[in-house]
Order: C-alpha cells, then structure tokens, then sequence
C-alpha cells in the first residue's frame, strides 16, 4: 500500500472507532513510556539517592513472596520500588514491584545486584522489552478488532497508524532520553 495514499471514509471512520475502542490502552502505554522515559532522566540520582539511604539504614521493611526481606529506599512508579539489604557480600538493591490485588499484595523482585544504577539499567532494559512486547500485543488486537468488525475490507492503513503511535511513543521516549543518559547503554 501506498503510505501517501489518504485513506478512505470507511477507513477514517474505522480509524475514529478504533481509536475510541483502543483510547485506554493508548492512554496507558503512553503513561507507561512517560513513567520509564522519567526513571531513565533521572537514573543517576536514584541510583545515587537508593545507595545514600541504604548506608543510613533507614526505611521500611518489604518482604517479598519469596520470603527475603528488604528495605525501601526510593519509589520508581507507583508499584515498583528501588530497596537494599545487608548480605554476606555487600549491600544488594533491588527494583521490587508490588501488585495490590483484591484481597493481598504480591511483591516481586524484577532485578537484583550489587551496584544500584546496574539494577536500574537493567530493569530500563526489561522495561523497554516489555513495552515492545505491549505494542505488538495491542497491534495484534488492533488487527483482529478490525478484521472482526469490517470484513473483507483493508483496514492495513488504520492497523498501520495505532502501531506508528506507539513506536512513536516508545521512540519519543528513547530520544528525549538518549542526550541525558551519559554513557548508559539502554
């Protein structure tokens, strides 16, 4: 298909249903690129900011449902946390999400090591992967909510538009932190 080709009536009109049938998880894949392109600008100081709480020991104890015990030391998002702990070998960090459900709150550790901007790289790393995974999980339904509600019709052009914005937002995200990473490999 032609990408300068305009679309049709029936094509704007699918687009206009879709974005509306779509608009939450647009909102929230959005919010999700904001929320990690904000952890990634300031990586360095959480990383700083974690290591300078854990030498004053201070913080609230988080047990984790493998039955490890850690200390808060810095809020990354609304359920995921930078914590420490005392080992044998040094302080540990950790990112540790924790997941309020209906009836309990499951908390997991999503990265662990000794050196807290290493920890911090790497859940950026796996978060980044996620997302990637997110949109083509999105675009996939995208697809199947098109083909299920225009039959034989090619909705290719409006399937194309929701995966450009969300390649754009993961995209706006990676260059507006790209120039303040200093040296972080993402």
């Amino acid at each position: 298909m032609n990408y300068y080709e305009r679309p049709t009536p029936l094509q704007e009109q699918a687009n206009t249903e879709a974005m509306r049938h779509f608009a939450e998880h647009l909102k929230q894949f959005k919010a999700n690129c904001d929320a990690l392109q904000n952890i990634e600008r300031n990586l360095s100081m959480t990383a700083s900011d974690a290591s300078r709480v854990a030498l004053q020991s201070s913080g609230r104890i988080i047990r984790t449902d493998d039955g490890a015990q850690w200390q808060h030391a810095v809020d990354l998002t609304g359920i995921t946390s930078v914590c420490y702990r005392r080992t044998a070998a040094g302080l540990e960090f950790a990112v540790i999400e924790c997941l309020p459900l209906k009836d309990v709150e499951l908390k997991d550790v999503l990265n662990s090591g000794h050196d807290a901007r290493e920890v911090l790289q790497a859940f950026v790393r796996d978060q980044r992967q996620a997302l990637r995974v997110w949109k083509d999980d999105v675009n996939a339904q995208v697809k199947e909510h098109l083909a299920e509600k225009y039959p034989h019709q090619d909705m290719n052009i409006v399937a194309e538009s929701f995966e450009i914005k969300m390649a754009r937002s993961i995209s706006q995200a990676n260059a507006n932190t790209q120039g303040q990473s200093h040296g972080v490999r993402i």
